[in-house]
């Protein structure tokens, strides 16, 4: 998204407490740099967002596929530079990170990987998995899986949401957004960006 106006600025790194520079150890992105500015909500969330991106049950392509689609969806560039670059440093392709604009209805995606996709456009859409959704996921994951994929969905559901309004600055060379593709729902209906 292009604003106008700027929001919160990250706090330099060497304006950081001593307390949350130990916390985030090399972690210190623009992220952490503006929820610094409200460092026990920062200090309270860092576990979990630990905890749900590296060490919930998913696989690590599962992951990306899932967080990729949420910052897609959520129109976070952001979210989608950080993690372009994860998932290219685990074998993403030209070709996957294309297919996550189009969705679950892309030819490139495993059942599974359709399903996470159709997951995470579900939550987006109504906050819930729909019948036909859960009859897709069933199968492919067992229950704790589920759970993780819920949590994984909504954890970065809120923090592209929180990019987007405090207008985080992207981090010096990561990418947008890809401008010119097409956005679709899980039905694969073309869907208006908003600008």
């Amino acid at each position: 998204m292009k604003y106008d106006q700027p929001g919160l600025q990250p706090i330099p790194k060497e304006q950081l407490p001593d307390d949350l520079s130990e916390m985030l150890g090399d972690w210190v992105f623009n992220l952490h740099k503006t929820l610094a500015y409200s460092p026990d909500t920062l200090k309270a969330w860092m576990p979990f967002a630990i905890h749900i991106l590296q060490s919930n049950r998913l696989p690590v392509r599962d992951r990306e596929i899932a967080i990729l689609r949420v910052g897609w969806n959520c129109r976070s560039a952001y979210e989608w530079g950080m993690h372009e670059r994860v998932a290219r440093s685990v074998g993403f392709s030209d070709d996957d990170l294309e297919a996550i604009c189009v969705g679950p209805i892309s030819e490139n995606w495993t059942e599974r990987e359709s399903a996470i996709l159709a997951a995470a456009d579900d939550i987006h859409a109504q906050s819930t998995i729909t019948d036909r959704v859960w009859k897709q996921l069933k199968p492919c994951l067992d229950p704790a899986e589920l759970i993780d994929l819920v949590y994984l969905i909504g954890q970065f559901h809120m923090i592209s949401v929180t990019l987007n309004a405090m207008r985080t600055p992207l981090e010096e060379g990561v990418s947008s957004l890809p401008e010119d593709k097409p956005h679709f729902t899980h039905a694969g209906h073309a869907i208006t960006t908003r600008k």
